[in-house]
């Protein structure tokens, strides 16, 4: 009998010992950062939110969180920013938090995720005051990054949790309104993220795209900010995803090519325009190393430097096939003069990424920027056509060396129209795009008026259907004209 009573004794003093060091814990916790840890953590399944996000059938929104005090320093930091360079490209980092909810009951909130204004030639001020002292709203690209450390120190938890934090999959996510291109504005709302489907089912590894609804909520005020395409960054992530690391798990080299210092032509000049970006000095370049800096310290661009001295040199049809992914390549010029983009790298030298294998391999080209698609847009086209009348090898070609090269071996040559064949046959039809048009209209038109969203708010098919019936007639009556 004693021992029985010792033992309830020392399992009673066992209990409330728990109980006490359990309520220190908490405390000692608490005051130690473990609530904010927990509060900034995402302990969500990610693959079933990237298939979500990214399922055009689905209704979603995304609700940018400011507080007033972070919403007045981006318009600041814009601002000095514009005094210093004349323009608003400031990429500093400001805390929001984002509230994602869908039409199928999801939702859910993160905190403390960065956010940052986007592009090259639309970015302005979300939000102006006019004279009379009134608050005017903008539509503005921006970006949402998931890993933003802020001010935390290095060695501190949060800084651990945040930079390996992950959200749909992503480090980022990208938004980009449809804006007006020569007083020409894509009512079809859809064609973007239509245009980046398109490439991925002519087999290239490129970024998902899909769109919803943003709202911006500052203090207590919330704006219907509009119809947005959401886009899959080009990063790491987007690496991991698509190729092979080494056995460290280390990737090639990524370039983001673009006009900014000058035409991406993959010309001898190269060296003048590729290098590490520093946006805090203004200071970019056309072909603008993505990972693999070193800290800012890389200096050398092998990689890049032979695949150009391939396109210029004696022997591209020898060596192309080792230092570039053709097949890709080729299939890339195909679904890009289908859908008539004319700011990619094939009319503008513009809009592209150079992935470099990490084993040496071929490198491959990865098209952005797809909103001067499918008959909307900008075009060099003077007769205003979008490209519907080009001719499969237009003129243009030939002040392109590396596309004027590839399209003169015969292979290739025949390959190209091949896929043109095969792309505008399986893919290029107007039923397809007006199905999904019909879901997207259906799912968000009655929101965008009723609340009265920035942006356009009415969905109109404008030339869709005359842009897909007549190019895909064209082509396919070109292609059998061209075959020997």
């Amino acid at each position: 009998m004693f021992r029985l009573r010792l033992k309830r004794i020392v399992l009673l003093a066992l209990l409330f010992g728990a109980i006490a060091g359990l309520a220190w814990y908490n405390v000692e916790t608490s005051a130690s950062g473990y609530d904010s840890i927990v509060r900034l953590a995402n302990g969500r399944k990610q693959k079933p939110d990237y298939d979500r996000l990214f399922d055009e059938s689905i209704a979603k929104s995304i609700t940018v969180v400011f507080t007033k005090a972070s919403f007045d320093a981006l318009l600041s930091d814009m601002k000095t920013y514009f005094e210093l360079y004349g323009t608003y490209q400031d990429n500093t980092m400001h805390p929001v938090d984002i509230v994602y909810a869908d039409d199928e009951g999801t939702t859910f909130t993160i905190r403390e995720v960065g956010f940052r204004t986007k592009s090259n030639t639309s970015r302005n001020l979300p939000m102006t005051i006019d004279w009379r002292g009134r608050e005017i709203w903008h539509q503005t690209s921006f970006q949402l990054q998931f890993n933003a450390t802020f001010d935390y120190g290095s060695d501190s938890n949060e800084y651990a949790v945040l930079t390996d934090r992950e959200v749909f999959n992503l480090d980022q996510l990208n938004f980009e309104y449809c804006k007006t291109v020569a007083g020409e504005i894509d009512e079809a709302m859809i064609s973007e993220s239509y245009a980046y489907k398109l490439y991925r089912r002519a087999g290239l590894d490129l970024a998902n795209a899909s769109y919803g609804l943003v709202y911006f909520q500052v203090g207590e005020k919330t704006i219907p900010y509009g119809f947005y395409t959401y886009l899959e960054p080009i990063d790491q992530n987007f690496l991991k995803r698509h190729f092979d690391g080494d056995i460290a798990r280390q990737y090639g080299d990524l370039y983001k090519c673009t006009d900014t210092s000058g035409i991406a032509d993959l010309g001898v000049d190269f060296e003048t325009k590729a290098g590490i970006n520093r946006n805090r000095d203004n200071i970019r370049f056309s072909y603008a190393l993505k990972n693999n800096t070193n800290g800012g310290l890389r200096t050398t661009h092998d990689a890049l430097e032979s695949l150009i001295e391939a396109i210029h040199g004696d022997d591209f049809t020898r060596d192309i096939a080792s230092l570039l992914d053709v097949d890709a390549f080729v299939r890339y010029l195909a679904m890009g003069f289908l859908v008539g983009n004319t700011d990619d790298f094939r009319f503008n030298f513009n809009n592209y990424y150079l992935y470099f294998n990490v084993y040496g391999g071929p490198a491959y080209m990865i098209p952005f920027d797809l909103d001067s698609s499918l008959g909307v847009g900008k075009h060099q086209d003077l007769s205003d056509n979008h490209g519907v009348y080009y001719d499969l090898f237009p003129a243009t070609d030939a002040a392109n060396a590396l596309v004027a090269n590839v399209l003169a071996i015969p292979q290739y040559r025949t390959l190209y129209l091949d896929y043109l064949e095969e792309f505008t046959t399986l893919y290029f039809g107007f039923e397809t795009f007006h199905a999904e048009y019909a879901v997207a209209k259906s799912l968000y038109e009655a929101t965008l008026i009723a609340e009265n969203h920035l942006g356009n708010q009415l969905f109109d098919l404008r030339n869709s259907e005359w842009y897909f019936t007549v190019k895909g007639e064209q082509v396919l009556t070109k292609v059998a004209a061209a075959r020997p």
